[in-house]
């Protein structure tokens, strides 16, 4: 692995996340950093240590010279600026023609598709480029990609809850009122062998989540990069499950969805302001969370296999969000690049790898076995 310094540039570092993806960077290597944004002098009234690591420059976004010379700049770019939906691959492409490493954090399957248009001058330029690099999706991909690798040879069954406490920006709750106009993540719908299946049945269910998540509504949903894993794992059934407090909040997304509030820029904004109300409406004796929860069965060496590993940090997950895209970008200055090209962030970067460098950060994989296995 080479351990030599390079510079990491991030744009939207006075996000949540971006904050936390800078912070990150600062306490636990190295590396030079390079912050763009409209306001360096807020940059650097945010980031005092950022004197002694890097600069802050003047980059808009949408000036092309501006963002063209910071890219320049930089060996690998982080991405947290949003709305992702209106941003689209502005920073990416300027990353590409600077021949530069890239991290997005949002990302998303339309970023993907248009990066992969460029697949091949990425890879013959020998850069990683990284989509998808948050919590969900993201995170939601790798706990289940390394419990496949580590523990499992077939794996019949798969079943993933994302539940946590936390709130959105503006931008954030933007992007998923985009989502909800696309369709982008199939609802009421999983994986079978390979392809979307729709599920019969109830509209959702009730599960009781290990502290302090406890008793949730769930509701299946399957985004592009959990299929890509089921089928790149062979799974035969797996689920993706959003879950909600109560049902006041998955009320908010149906009511969105059923009354199409998302045809005017003014409706879309509205929307995304009545997101992040309800999500500010926080149940005050839990404190913000993060939890990734699975149960997996299968088998292993011919042997049946039950698994249930849960993924807690006690944060919320916008703060994830940014420690998982800073040791993403991590992994990638730091030499861990066997392949080129654009991926989703578990065919990047090895999963086990990366859920070391999050355990620096508290964040807990628990692996229980409760039938086979070692426990």
């Amino acid at each position: 692995m080479n351990l030599a310094k390079k510079t990491i540039g991030i744009m939207g570092a006075t996000g949540y996340v971006g904050r936390e993806a800078v912070k990150t960077l600062l306490a636990f290597t190295d590396h030079n950093i390079m912050l763009g944004g409209r306001e360096p002098e807020k940059l650097r009234s945010i980031f005092p240590a950022m004197e002694s690591r890097g600069d802050c420059l003047h980059a808009d976004i949408y000036n092309r010279d501006q963002l063209y010379y910071f890219c320049s700049k930089c060996d690998l770019v982080i991405n947290c600026a949003g709305p992702a939906k209106q941003i689209l691959d502005r920073v990416a492409a300027a990353a590409i023609d600077q021949g530069v490493h890239y991290v997005d954090v949002a990302g998303d399957i339309h970023l993907y598709k248009q990066l992969r248009k460029r697949n091949q001058e990425i890879a013959e330029k020998k850069l990683l480029f990284i989509v998808s690099a948050g919590v969900y999706p993201g995170l939601s991909e790798v706990v289940p990609a390394y419990v496949a690798e580590t523990y499992f040879d077939e794996i019949d069954l798969l079943a993933v809850f994302f539940a946590g406490q936390g709130g959105f920006s503006l931008n954030a709750a933007y992007d998923i009122v985009c989502s909800i106009e696309e369709d982008t993540g199939l609802g009421m719908t999983y994986c079978k062998n390979g392809a979307a299946q729709k599920i019969e049945g109830a509209f959702h269910s009730s599960y009781e989540l290990p502290s302090p998540a406890g008793k949730v509504d769930a509701y299946p949903v399957l985004n592009p990069e959990f299929k890509q894993i089921a089928a790149r794992y062979k799974i035969k059934s797996a689920y993706f499950y959003n879950t909600y407090p109560n049902k006041s909040v998955l009320n908010k997304f149906v009511m969105i969805k059923a009354l199409a509030q998302y045809k005017t820029e003014e409706q879309k904004k509205a929307s995304a302001k009545i997101l992040v109300e309800q999500y500010a409406e926080k149940k005050k004796e839990a404190g913000d969370f993060t939890m990734l929860h699975l149960i997996a069965t299968g088998n292993k060496n011919g042997k049946y296999l039950e698994l249930v590993s849960n993924l807690l940090y006690k944060n919320d997950w916008n703060t994830l969000s940014g420690i998982v895209a800073a040791n993403a970008a991590r992994l990638v200055a730091e030499g861990n690049r066997e392949r080129a090209g654009c991926f989703f962030l578990t065919e990047g970067v090895n999963a086990a790898q990366l859920l070391e460098l999050l355990s620096e950060r508290n964040v807990g994989l628990s692996i229980h076995f409760s039938r086979g296995g070692r426990g």
